[in-house]
């Protein structure tokens, strides 16, 4: 991550998770499940800065997982993402949670595998994505992120693709209508901070980025 100085935040799943770059230095970590999120990320925000060697005021920008997740994870990861942003004069980049997912899964995937990320949302349904690895091995949208009955949840296209997320092996209907078309599980995937990250540099440089007070969280369950 030559150049770039970011601060990421993701937490609209558990475990929360932050993580910082500094050019080729960068770290991450988890919030410990149980732990209050709201009570402790200023804290591990400093943590995280601290070992990159930056200081708030140095960074280029913000990004942050804006769902679809947790309703009060995402605003946790939205206000404090903003706050920060509007006293430091940056901008910030709102990164899609199940892109993060879908990146955090795809590691050792060659360019050009599917991947569709899914988180549960509650009530039989079901937060869906369907992404491709690009060339630089970063993922993609191939069509918008959803919401869904897991019972209705077949995804795009006939090939076969990575499920991503452990919702994938504790949902039989969601694995049972898309069975024949999984080439490999990674039930241990996450939205990670990390991801946030790696994904953010993107966007940065692409110019996807956006003044603090536009960056929503994308509260897809608004829409059914």
């Amino acid at each position: 991550m030559s150049g770039f100085r970011c601060l990421a935040l993701e937490t609209g799943v558990r475990p929360s998770s932050v993580a910082a770059s500094n050019g080729d230095r960068h770290f991450e970590t988890s919030v410990p499940v149980g732990a209050s999120i709201a009570a402790v990320l200023y804290e591990t925000i400093d943590e995280v800065l601290d070992q990159v060697g930056l200081s708030l005021e140095e960074l280029d920008c913000i990004a942050f997982g804006r769902g679809p997740g947790a309703f009060t994870g995402l605003r946790v990861a939205a206000a404090a993402a903003q706050g920060l942003a509007t006293g430091l004069g940056i901008r910030l980049c709102a990164v899609s949670s199940l892109a993060a997912l879908a990146q955090d899964a795809c590691d050792r995937a060659p360019a050009g595998t599917w991947i569709a990320p899914a988180l549960p949302a509650g009530r039989d349904q079901l937060y869906l994505g369907w992404y491709r690895i690009g060339e630089s091995g970063l993922v993609s949208a191939e069509a918008d992120d959803r919401l869904a009955p897991a019972a209705q949840s077949r995804l795009p296209g006939s090939g076969r693709f990575i499920a991503a997320g452990r919702v994938w092996s504790e949902n039989e209907a969601l694995h049972a209508s898309n069975a024949s078309r999984i080439q490999q599980l990674e039930g241990r995937a996450l939205p990670r901070a990390g991801a946030v990250l790696r994904l953010a540099q993107r966007d940065y440089a692409e110019g996807r980025i956006t003044a603090p007070e536009q960056a929503q969280p994308l509260y897809l369950r608004r829409a059914v």
